[in-house]
């Protein structure tokens, strides 16, 4: 698998010519006819008795909060579809859906929320698009390693002083969801406390911020709490559930151009497979 920031170039094609030619005649001719015909019968029966899928490279554009999957879903598919690769390309949802809208060259598309998937579907590149979720996930509030500020639970929010919370930006969809929330207990009486608010471009980042202990707090997804907590040595990871926030859905797509692609395709559809989601529950993703 490789892993990428930037649009990709070229995509690789599988064709078979086949040709023959007889010159035999008379009785000659019709049983080398009739061999040729059986031959061929009992290779196209092979052909598809063996077919698990369609080989090839897949440009994948996947949501930030699937990096830490990726390897594992790369080699999966790769096992079950004859060497088939998928090269990665991780982002927020909506700078991919920007990405894909401005020339970026993506066989299939998997987004973090409906919302840039609905995004996505309005552009040319998605036409006669029919998108099926995967995984869902959820947001929580996870402090550093150690909880420097020494948050006890979510309404430490309004209660605790000078502490640092990093936050996705707006738009991208765990930004989208920590902003309605924030907005929401705010209307309820119980705004932030005095801190410090950094915006960063996608999950992976905020989870960088507390791993290096640049932020005290920040809104991620399960997923990423659960590699937080499982990667740290510098204390234990405090995750506190946001009950009032409703998980999120993962739905994937195929580009126009990924219509093409038998690999894509074939990876669309493997990941519905029951090897697929066991691979993505073991990473704190729910189902679908």
């Amino acid at each position: 698998m490789s892993v990428t920031t930037g649009p990709h170039i070229g995509r690789r094609r599988l064709g078979v010519l086949r040709a023959f030619s007889a010159a035999v005649a008379g009785a000659g001719l019709l049983f080398a006819s009739a061999c040729s015909t059986s031959g061929e019968s009992d290779e196209s029966a092979d052909t598809t008795d063996g077919a698990s899928g369609g080989t090839g490279t897949v440009e994948v554009f996947a949501a930030a909060s699937l990096n830490n999957a990726g390897d594992e879903l790369a080699e999966a598919f790769a096992e079950d579809n004859d060497g088939a690769e998928l090269e990665f390309n991780f982002a927020g949802s909506s700078k991919l859906v920007q990405q894909i809208e401005q020339g970026a060259d993506a066989d299939v598309f998997i987004s973090a929320d409906e919302e840039n998937m609905d995004a996505a579907l309005d552009l040319p590149e998605f036409d006669g698009a029919e998108p099926e979720a995967i995984a869902t996930n959820r947001l929580v509030l996870a402090t550093a390693p150690g909880n420097p500020a020494g948050f006890d639970s979510v309404d430490d929010l309004s209660t605790t002083a000078d502490f640092r919370l990093a936050v996705c930006a707006d738009g991208v969809p765990c930004g989208t969801l920590a902003n309605d929330y924030l907005d929401e207990r705010e209307d309820g009486g119980h705004g932030l406390g005095p801190s410090t608010v950094s915006e960063e471009a996608n999950v992976s980042d905020v989870s960088t911020k507390l791993a290096t202990g640049e932020a005290d707090v920040g809104f991620i997804y399960s997923t990423d709490a659960k590699a937080l907590q499982e990667n740290s040595t510098d204390g234990e990871v405090e995750v506190f559930d946001l009950d009032a926030v409703e998980p999120n859905k993962y739905p994937a797509a195929l580009t126009t151009a990924g219509e093409d692609n038998d690999a894509a395709a074939a990876f669309l559809q493997w990941l519905t497979s029951d090897r697929a989601r066991g691979i993505l529950e073991s990473y704190g993703f729910g189902a679908a």
